[in-house]
Order: structure tokens, then sequence, then C-alpha cells
């Protein structure tokens, strides 16, 4: 048995390869002997594909030929996703005796990065479909899956050492719409953690400095900044367009705040916490049946027993890994799928290497979700 390094080797010997520009040429030529197969799932084919190709996925192209180009010395050429599959595919046509047959270098993939239209019955670009394409071939995200991401809102409040990561993943993963509060401005200390901003934007507002990061990671997403602290007077007002609030903040107000606001809205809080070497995530969302902040911890914390960041320290990394949770748990949200953290703490410890969850339940006297609420209105804040 050969291996598949031998199994390409020998199709690269025998079958002709040619670039995207050269299949261009030969599909604009004005005879139009040649004829173009795509040789991918059909889930593939129906992001995208070259306009007039014929669909034969690969494990259906042996019976198909000989039905459908029963001439063997057709001018045929091959696309795959990348251009291996159907080097392979083009081996194979030979040994069954068809004389003209081309593979196209690079795939569908090499046709996109070279520039030239593709036809998709979902409405995605040639861009798009380049980029999202790992994420679309999860059964978990898929055509339907990309499309609602696209479509889809997420306020993250804080650019900083959460918001950072969880902003460049929410973006590469094409959350169409994304928001940004912070009122702070990027400072030397902060770019240990908050991988968003660089020197070059020390002195900026962080939202605009988030806000070119994105664009450049993802021109497609919009970017909604709101340069403004979070308060009791504004919350509502700001999170109600939004699907998911993800929790960037490093202190205990704002915290509240977001609790209390997305339970009054109905949204699902992504919440997330660092410092030092230590980091927690969870959900919160008692629409769901699950637990709120409040039902952890009644009342918050007074500031003078709970160190900052600014105070102790932090590790860089640990607000990148708690960011990275935080992300995923947004996606999984999104997409309705998985089983979202809701009713469970992810603990992290860097020093120990441990990440672990731990139950957390609703509290039936909870001031907030409880039976019989004490706290009825934002205005406590």
């Amino acid at each position: 048995m050969r291996s598949y390094q031998e199994l390409i080797k020998k199709a690269r010997s025998e079958v002709e390869e040619i670039s995207a520009e050269e299949v261009n040429k030969l599909l604009h030529r004005p005879d139009k002997t040649v004829k173009l197969i795509d040789i991918r799932s059909k889930e593939l084919m129906a992001l995208g594909h070259i306009r007039d190709a014929v669909l034969i996925p690969a494990e259906e192209l042996e019976t198909a030929v000989r039905h459908l180009f029963p001439d063997k010395k057709r001018p045929l050429l091959l696309y795959g996703s990348s251009g291996n599959h159907s080097l392979l595919a083009a081996l194979s046509m030979k040994e069954m005796g068809y004389s003209d047959v081309k593979s196209m270098a690079g795939g569908i993939a090499g046709w996109i990065n070279a520039g030239y239209e593709i036809e998709s019955e979902m409405g995605f670009t040639g861009v798009q479909l380049n980029h999202y394409s790992r994420q679309m071939m999860l059964s978990e995200v898929g055509v339907e899956g990309q499309m609602l991401l696209l479509k889809s809102r997420v306020l993250v409040v804080g650019a900083g050492g959460l918001g950072s990561p969880a902003l460049q993943y929410l973006a590469a993963s094409g959350v169409g719409t994304i928001g940004v509060v912070d009122f702070d401005r990027v400072n030397a200390s902060d770019l240990n953690r908050q991988i968003i901003h660089s020197f070059d934007n020390i002195g900026t507002r962080k939202t605009e400095s988030a806000k070119e990061a994105i664009k450049r990671i993802n021109p497609d997403v919009q970017v909604l900044t709101f340069d403004e602290r979070l308060t009791s007077a504004n919350a509502l007002d700001i999170i109600k367009e939004f699907d998911v609030i993800l929790d960037g903040s490093d202190n205990f107000e704002t915290k509240y705040l977001l609790n209390d606001a997305a339970f009054f809205a109905g949204k699902p809080y992504v919440f997330g916490g660092a410092v030092r070497t230590e980091g927690q995530a969870t959900v919160f969302y008692p629409k769901t049946g699950g637990p709120c902040l409040r039902c952890i911890m009644p009342l918050p914390p007074h500031p003078n027993q709970v160190p900052t960041g600014s105070e102790v320290g932090v590790l860089g990394v640990v607000p990148g890994q708690i960011g990275l949770v935080q992300a995923a748990e947004t996606l999984k949200l999104l997409l309705k799928k998985g089983e979202p953290m809701i009713g469970r703490l992810f603990l992290y410890s860097a020093m120990e290497g441990d990440f672990i969850t731990v139950t957390i339940k609703k509290d039936p006297t909870c001031p907030l979700c409880g039976s019989e609420p004490k706290i009825r209105s934002l205005e406590n804040h």
C-alpha cells in the first residue's frame, strides 16, 4: 500500500496541474470544450462554486463521469478545496482511461485568492467563504450557523485584559456587530495583557484602538463604540439592542450593574474576572433557570476587600485565558449549540495549571432573581 505522500507524488508526475489564472483563460475560450468539475462535498459546494462547474462529489465521481462524459478524450478539469484531492481524483480518472484530465492547483481557495468570482447559493462572498471555511466545516456551525453569527450582536464591556482576546476572536469568527464600551485611554501599563492595543495606541481611547484592531482582523464587522462609563442611567439603553453581554470589566461595581441590567433585559451575561494568577468565568442567565451573580454574593464586596490588578498585579496570560473562555461561551450562546456554562463556574489557576468547574445554584431567596425579589430596578446602583 502506498502512503498518501507517495500517491500525491505519483499523481503530480502523471497529472498536469494548472493555476487559477490558466483555468480562467481556459474557461473564457470561445470553443468552451473544457468542462470544469467540482469534486468537493455537497455542503461545501453549497457555500460557493465556480460558475458553470459540474458538481460531482468525489465519492460519486467514478460512476457519474461514465454517464455524463462518455467521451474519454474530452478535456476535463477538476478542482477541490485546496488541490490535493482533485489531483488524486484526476489520477483515478486517468487510470479509468480519460486521457485529458487536469487539476487546478490550490483548489477553490486558490481561485478566490486570485480574485475570481464564485457563485454562492447562500449569499456569501468569495472572501467570506475563504475566511470562514474552516469554521463552517464544523457540524456545530455550518452554513446556517455562520449566517447566524453574521447577524448577531454582542456587547463587550471593557476593552482591557478580558475584552481584548474576546473582541479579537468574536470578530475573527464573524460576529456581525460588536459593541465596545470603555471610557478609558490606553496606557503603557495595559500592554502586558490588553493585547488588542499596541504602543502606537498609547493615549488614544480604548474604544477607537479596539475598533481599528477589529477592522484589521475582519472588515465585515460593524463596530459600535460607547466612549462612556456604564451607569444605571444608560446601561439598559446600551444593552437592549445586543444578543449577548460579555463582561470585560475589572471592578465589582460594573459587574453587578451588568448582572442586574442583563437580568432586567432578559439577556445572557458572560461573566469573567482575573487577578494575580487566577481567573473565573461563567454565564449568568436566570431566564433559563440558572443563577445570577447575586445568587452567589447578594451584595458586592467592599472595594477595600477586593484587590485589583493595579494593586496586586496580574499575569498577562490569565485574563487572556479567561477572555477566550468567555468568547467560546458567547459563540455557543449565539449558535445555540453545546452546553453553555450556566450553573457552572470555571476556575483557572496558572500556577497550578488547573482548569476546573464547580456547580453554582440558583438561590430562591436571591434579592434579584429569587421568588420575592427586593431589587426591581437599576435605581439603587
